[in-house]
């Protein structure tokens, strides 16, 4: 006999109820099956909670990332950590915040992972659990990265090509204007490349180009750019570098050329033209005084370095005065009243100023790490006694105190580590320290202290006067 339709609804949905989990054990299945890594994060940055695939991802163990901080994560030297979802800028409606970070593995892999915040519960309106998820987009990434790179460099010399160059060099000489380091453009031109071409066919010529590239690359830093400009001219952009040291670079390139044997036969020679950049001068002018300079070269012979004898005069009766023009100067109106702080202030200033000294001379940046590194290690230092002081007083914004000196001196070690490989010029480093940590910490932020402590002295002076026993009126 058949069951009317109610009966057979209710038997399906008492079988529903039977054979299907309750929500929490849903969600844990839902939590442990996912194909993206997830963690539960407290306020304090701490893992609580980690699915199978977040282990995978990071090849570390699930009960060594429970209770470690997110922003413990490994990454990439020079690269920021995570930071914590409290810490980043949202709407009031808590959205689901989403971006890209490169991390390492335990095994030292790098990959690529794109990471969402989401709040899972409140607490006074704002959370205090959130669910953070990973996913692992290092074949994307690989196959994009790959992709840019095939369409800015060019495949014959692995030098950027015209528009890349151009748009990096732009960049590039933005932050000199801002930081105020020295940078040199060098143009390159192989001299009779078309007898090249037309002695041992261009099969040779395209040799010779992809040779020169290796061999100029060779001679060159990290930081600084390398470009195709046209045929066989070449474009070299050298930041924090003079006129001076621009010479001594392209000599390098000049006489390796000069000394090798194409397997062609051929002896290929170059001829370079340096130009210093000046006070908001663009690129284009920059170039046409570089190929100025080239031109004197070729007429002078070939085979030569020839700078820009402006630049050269220039730079030789500039040197003593850049040191007064860039010295950092201790005022009393950055002064808090608190020897030991007020010291540690003006030890700051001083090591900045060895460092411009430093920079200001002909010698470059070689042998300038010690320097790096006592500055970076007085500023740790320098917070941490800022901290203890400031927590024995009772300074009620400790904690965004504490958190703005993390995230400076994390910056400041990951500029220092791209210094060390050459990928971000001393001046970057500097004009960091200069802007963010002296001119924006230093003087904005820690005059926040400053007044609260004048307030908190006068006040303790006025209970102090109140005569015992009387209450105030």
């Amino acid at each position: 006999m058949e069951q009317p339709p109610e009966a057979r609804k209710s038997r399906v949905r008492k079988a529903k109820a039977q054979s299907l989990p309750d929500d929490q054990e849903k969600f844990r299945v839902a939590f442990e099956m996912a194909g993206v890594g997830i963690g539960l994060v407290d306020q304090q940055r701490r893992f609580l909670e980690v699915n199978k695939k977040l282990s995978e991802i990071f090849a570390i163990a699930k009960e060594e990332l429970l209770g470690m901080t997110i922003d413990a994560l490994p990454v990439p030297a020079g690269d920021t950590p995570a930071l914590h979802p409290g810490e980043l800028v949202v709407t009031r409606d808590w959205p689901l915040i989403s971006f890209e970070k490169r991390f390492v593995t335990r095994q030292g892999k790098i990959v690529w992972v794109e990471v969402s915040y989401s709040p899972l519960t409140r607490q006074k309106g704002r959370p205090d659990v959130y669910i953070v998820s990973f996913h692992d987009i290092t074949a994307r990434k690989t196959l994009e990265l790959a992709l840019a790179r095939q369409a800015s460099v060019d495949p014959m010399t692995q030098a950027l090509n015209r528009p890349i160059f151009a748009e990096r060099a732009d960049i590039e000489l933005l932050r000199s204007g801002r930081h105020r380091y020295k940078l040199a453009l060098v143009m390159v031109d192989l001299d009779h490349f078309k007898a090249i071409n037309d002695t041992y066919g261009h099969a040779a010529g395209d040799q010779v180009l992809s040779i020169f590239g290796d061999m100029t690359r060779s001679c060159l830093r990290t930081m600084d750019l390398f470009g195709r400009w046209g045929g066989e001219e070449f474009l070299l952009l050298l930041p924090d570098t003079g006129p001076s040291g621009a010479k001594r670079v392209s000599e390098r390139i000049r006489a390796s050329l000069d000394s090798y044997r194409f397997p062609c036969g051929a002896q290929v020679t170059a001829s370079f033209g340096v130009a210093a950049r000046r006070a908001s001068e663009r690129l284009s002018a920059l170039v046409d005084r570089a190929d100025a300079a080239m031109y004197k070269a070729k007429q002078s012979g070939r085979n030569r370095v020839v700078a820009d004898a402006e630049d050269v005069r220039r730079e030789s009766t500039r040197k003593l005065d850049a040191l007064g023009v860039f010295e950092l100067h201790w005022r009393k109106l950055y002064s808090c009243g608190i020897d030991k702080i007020d010291t540690e202030h003006q030890q700051l200033f001083s090591i900045a100023n060895r460092i411009l000294a430093f920079l200001s001379s002909d010698g470059g940046t070689v042998g300038m790490e010690p320097l790096v590194d006592e500055l970076l290690t007085h500023v740790a230092i320098h917070f941490k006694h800022e901290e203890q002081l400031l927590e024995v007083r009772g300074f009620p914004e400790l904690e965004a105190h504490r958190l703005s000196h993390r995230k400076l001196l994390a910056q400041a070690l990951g500029l220092a580590e791209q210094f060390r490989q050459q990928r971000v010029t001393a001046g970057a480093l500097l004009g960091f320290v200069i802007h963010d940590v002296v001119a924006r910490h230093m003087i904005r932020e820690d005059r926040k202290y400053y007044s609260w402590m004048r307030k908190s002295k006068s006040a303790d002076k006025g209970k102090e006067r109140r005569p015992k026993g009387r209450r105030p009126a």
